[in-house]
C-alpha cells in the first residue's frame, strides 16, 4: 500500500500546492492560462518528440492499445448519449458534453503523470501520444458533431467537420507526434542540441501542468444539479475503466502492461478543458464542477487500479 502511496500522493500534494498557491495569493490565478499553454503547446511537445522520435516505430505504435482505448472510450461515450437523451431527457448540447466527460481522461496532466512513476517516462510519452490521438481524431469531433448539429447552430456538416479538421492540424500535440513518428520511422539521428533542449522541457512538464490544475480548480464552484454533476462527475472514475476492461476482454491480444497502462489512464479524471468547452455552449458552471468531483474522486479510482495492479502482476 506504501508503494501506490508514494506514486498517487506526490501528484496530488503538486495538485494541491497549485490550488494553495492562488488562495494564499503566493501566484496570480491569471497565470494558470499561461502556464498551461506552456505544458500544452511546448513541454508536452518536447516530451513526446524526445520519448518516440528515437523509439524503434514499433513500440510507437501499439495495434492492440490503440483499438481497446478507443473502443472502450467510444462505448463510454454512448452510455453518456443514453444517460443523458434518454434518461435525464436533456438537449444535444448536454448530451454531447456529458458523454465526453464520460470518456476523455485529462490524460496530459495527470494520467501522463502517474503512468510514467510506473512504466518510465519514454513508454508513458507513447501510450500519451496514443491516447491523444484517440482523443482528437475520434472523442472530440464526436463531441463538436454532436452539439453543433442542431438547427439553432446554423453549421452544416462539412462546416463542422472542416474546423475540426484545421484544429486538429494546430495542434503542437499532433504535430509532435506526426514529426516524432517521421523521425522514429526512418531513424533520423536527433542533433544533440535539440534533444538536450528537448530533455529539459520535458522534466517540466508533468509537475507544471500538474500545478496548473490545482490553480484552475480555484475559483470553480459546485453549482447546479449535484445529483447529475456527481454522476458524470464520478461516473467518469466507474464508467470509463469499465469500458476499457470489457474492450479488453473483447478484443484479444495485447500485453499486460498494455492492458493495466489503458486502465490507468481511463481512472484519470474528466479532462479540465471541458470546462473551457462548456462555457462556449453556457453550460461553464456545470462542466466545472463536475471537473471538481471528478478530480478528488480520481486520487481514489487511480489508487485502485494501482493496487489491483499491483497484487496481479506488480510494477
Amino acid at each position: 500500500m506504501l508503494d501506490i502511496i508514494n506514486i498517487t500522493a506526490p501528484i496530488f500534494i503538486l495538485i494541491a500546492l497549485g490550488y494553495l498557491s492562488v488562495r494564499l495569493k503566493v501566484v496570480n490565478p491569471k497565470h494558470a492560462k499561461g502556464m498551461g499553454s506552456l505544458v500544452m503547446n511546448v513541454a508536452l511537445p518536447a516530451l513526446m518528440f524526445n520519448a518516440i522520435a528515437d523509439m524503434p516505430f514499433q513500440q510507437v505504435i501499439r495495434p492492440y492499445y490503440l483499438f481497446t482505448y478507443a473502443l472502450g472510450s467510444v462505448m463510454a461515450f454512448v452510455i453518456g448519449i443514453v444517460l443523458t437523451k434518454m434518461i435525464w431527457r436533456q438537449d444535444n448540447v448536454s448530451a454531447a458534453l456529458n458523454s465526453t466527460a464520460l470518456s476523455f481522461s485529462n490524460s496530459a496532466f495527470i494520467g501522463y503523470a502517474v503512468v510514467v512513476m510506473v512504466v518510465g517516462s519514454d513508454k508513458a510519452a507513447s501510450y500519451l501520444s496514443m491516447g491523444v490521438l484517440i482523443e482528437n481524431l475520434i472523442i472530440l469531433p464526436m463531441l463538436f458533431i454532436m452539439a453543433d448539429m442542431n438547427p439553432a447552430s446554423g453549421k452544416s456538416l462539412t462546416s463542422i467537420l472542416f474546423d475540426i479538421g484545421k484544429n486538429f492540424t494546430r495542434n503542437p500535440l499532433i504535430i509532435a507526434i506526426v514529426v516524432s513518428v517521421i523521425f522514429s520511422i526512418f531513424s533520423i539521428p536527433i542533433p544533440q542540441m535539440i534533444a538536450g533542449t528537448a530533455q529539459m522541457l520535458t522534466g517540466a512538464a508533468a509537475p507544471v501542468a500538474l500545478f496548473v490544475i490545482g490553480m484552475s480548480l480555484y475559483g470553480l464552484e459546485l453549482k447546479g444539479d449535484l445529483l447529475k454533476i456527481t454522476t458524470v462527475g464520478l461516473g467518469k472514475l466507474i464508467v470509463h475503466p469499465l469500458m476499457i476492461l470489457l474492450a479488453i476482454t473483447l478484443i484479444p491480444g495485447g500485453t499486460l502492461e498494455d492492458k493495466y497502462v489503458a486502465m490507468l489512464f481511463a481512472s484519470a479524471p474528466v479532462f479540465s478543458t471541458i470546462a473551457i468547452i462548456g462555457q462556449y455552449y453556457g453550460l461553464v458552471n456545470r462542466m466545472s464542477a463536475i471537473v471538481i468531483v471528478s478530480t478528488i474522486g480520481s486520487f481514489f479510482s487511480m489508487s485502485a487500479v494501482l493496487i489491483y495492479w499491483k497484487m496481479t502482476v506488480g510494477f
